[in-house]
């Protein structure tokens, strides 16, 4: 595989990966979409303030609920776009030169090694969080079919139309 290939494969795959991410985030009550916005009081809104920047659990005899408290600036879409695009750029960049270097010479075998990939990835990062800090069947199915299918599109259209794979 040539530099150039390289930084094509790249380009290519950080814009779809970009782009896919927003499309399946949009999905309504999946993934992202499945986190409920909860109004707050005087209680609770005295001490998020005090809990910036930490984690806190809220107990009651029937539930437990894990907050993560920033400033409202912290949410800033310029940021969040900026951040999720390097995001996407380093997954391309490292499936890039991973692809460039194996020695995978048909297409199949290079997808089924992206799907494992993926698959550990969700089970070292989203099933942790459903298991131990709540997050829901909904979110986490969704991220996780977010994750396989955005890194199985990128590696299909790197590989197949970059890098020439059959």
């Amino acid at each position: 595989m040539t530099t150039k290939q390289i930084i094509m494969a790249t380009i290519t795959g950080t814009i779809v990966l970009f782009l896919f991410d927003g499309a399946f985030q949009a999905i309504p009550k999946f993934g992202v979409r499945a986190v409920e916005r909860m109004e707050t009081n005087d209680l609770t809104t005295t001490k998020f303030v005090e809990l910036t920047d930490q984690m806190a659990y809220l107990v009651t005899d029937k539930t437990v609920s894990f907050v993560a408290t920033k400033q409202a600036d912290f949410y800033n879409l310029s940021k969040f776009f900026a951040i999720e695009f390097l995001s996407a750029f380093a997954i391309a960049l490292l499936f890039a030169l991973l692809f460039a270097k194996i020695k995978f010479e048909r297409l199949k075998d290079r997808l089924l090694l992206t799907i494992g990939f993926a698959v550990i990835a969700s089970f070292a990062i989203h099933i942790p969080y459903l298991n131990w800090w709540g997050f829901s069947l909904a979110y986490t199915i969704g991220v996780v079919l977010k994750t396989v299918f955005g890194w199985t599109l990128i590696a299909f259209i790197q590989n197949r139309f970059i890098f020439k794979i059959n």
